[in-house]
């Protein structure tokens, strides 16, 4: 396992004090010691897998990782549950989920999908251990559960789906009376899906100042971690604080950064920061088209803004010019997207 890969240390101090194992058998065989990480930040994924191992082979009752879940509220996640509970919308929250779980775990990815008529929040193990995988995504399940729960005000039941990419293991019965909601098994993604129409839905804790000052957080959390040295990285993140501030209104009719005034952010030339954006896979244009993209669309959700105002806000002194970039990210105009919605 890759040990740059790692998760919060409070989810290990989190599975020691739910199980209620004695503090020595839980960390025996990964150096550490409680009171080191409550003094540290994160824990590679190698150490936390050896805890989890550590407990499954204590006599813990089946499906003690979803009932440490049921324990781990959104809001003990920090700039992370802040910012998803005081998101606009459910969709909102769940993509903060998606973008910013790093600020807390890096051993998986996450990607949001529409698929039909149902929203797909789905998770992808990078760490190769699918004992580790299965226990991690176990928990993190149950935070997302709550999470939809806590905007939606109610248990959503059967309208939830709960995924896993695994056979069905024998405590099956136990993960869905824990979530409270139908499990399948064998399914292609391990994630949490529902109506698709349900990501529009405002959130009732919604709050903008805290939702953008928690975003600025998560961005700063990510960026001093070693993948912040990711020069595609570096240049999502000088971007997305311009586009933050475009949403709040703080940048009207400024263009966002040139590729030129990043590089010198970067004290870099503009031909070398090209050539390693290439290296990455990405380019500044692609990057740019990407934040002018996910800003206009959080804009045009906003009632008191004309389609003008939202291009005005993203650097287009002529609306149709606005209109025409828009059509090449979503294939419709700004209006058609907002009766969408």
């Amino acid at each position: 396992m890759n040990d740059r890969l790692f998760a919060a240390s409070a989810y290990a101090l989190l599975f020691l004090r739910s199980t209620r194992l004695p503090a020595e058998h839980v960390f025996a065989g990964t150096g550490l010691t409680e009171s080191e990480l409550q003094n540290t930040d994160y824990t590679s994924s190698t150490q936390l897998a050896r805890i989890l191992r550590n407990i499954e082979a204590s006599d813990v009752e089946p499906g003690w990782s979803v009932r440490t879940g049921a324990q781990l509220s959104v809001s003990t996640h920090g700039p992370l549950g802040f910012a998803a509970l005081s998101a606009p919308t459910l969709g909102a929250a769940l993509q903060v989920m998606a973008e910013f779980h790093p600020v807390r775990i890096t051993s998986m990815t996450a990607e949001l999908q529409q698929v039909g008529r149902r929203y797909r929040f789905a998770m992808y193990d990078l760490t190769g251990d699918a004992l580790y995988a299965r226990w991690m995504f176990e928990v993190i399940l149950k935070v997302l559960l709550a999470l939809v729960e806590t905007i939606m005000g109610h248990p959503v039941g059967d309208q939830v789906l709960i995924s896993f990419t695994e056979t069905a293991p024998e405590y099956a019965p136990v993960l869905e009376a824990a979530y409270g909601a139908p499990c399948e098994f064998g399914a292609s993604h391990t994630a949490i899906s529902t109506p698709a129409s349900w990501q529009h839905i405002p959130s009732p804790l919604y709050d903008e100042g805290t939702y953008r000052s928690n975003i600025a957080k998560c961005r700063e959390i990510i960026a001093d971690q070693d993948h912040g040295h990711d020069p595609v990285q570096q240049v999502r993140n000088l971007l997305a604080s311009h586009f933050d501030r475009a949403r709040s209104g703080e940048t009207e009719g400024q263009p966002p950064p040139g590729l030129e005034q990043i590089a010198a952010q970067l004290y870099l030339t503009p031909r070398t920061l090209i050539r390693r954006l290439k290296a990455g896979g990405s380019s500044y244009r692609q990057l740019l088209e990407r934040g002018r993209s996910e800003c206009a669309q959080a804009l045009l959700m906003q009632a008191n803004l004309t389609v003008a105002d939202v291009g005005e806000r993203l650097g287009y002194r002529d609306p149709a010019n606005f209109g025409r970039a828009f059509r090449q990210w979503q294939g419709v105009t700004p209006a058609a997207w907002r009766r969408s919605q």
